[in-house]
């Protein structure tokens, strides 16, 4: 393992197993939280992962379209890997 590997955060995340969908709040909420990272600031940001058993708002979708930052991880994909 090179030195200072492990000192590495990836990804941060959240599970939502609300009955609403998952929201923009959500992600803003989550970049927030990456902000104060050592490694956001390095120039190598932890991705953005939200799971969410009912699923995520359209202007959530739309938001994460064109992010490879973020993942957006649905009931479906969670059990099935699509």
């Amino acid at each position: 393992m090179p030195d200072g590997a492990a000192d590495r955060i990836i990804a941060i995340g959240e599970a939502e197993g609300t009955a609403a969908p998952t929201a923009v709040a959500q992600l803003q909420r989550l970049e927030h939280l990456r902000g104060p990272l050592p490694s956001a600031r390095a120039g190598a940001p932890p991705k953005l992962l939200l799971l969410a058993r009912s699923g995520f708002t359209d202007d959530l979708v739309h938001t994460a379209a064109g992010r490879a930052d973020v993942e957006l991880i649905d009931i479906g994909r969670l059990y099935g890997g699509a």
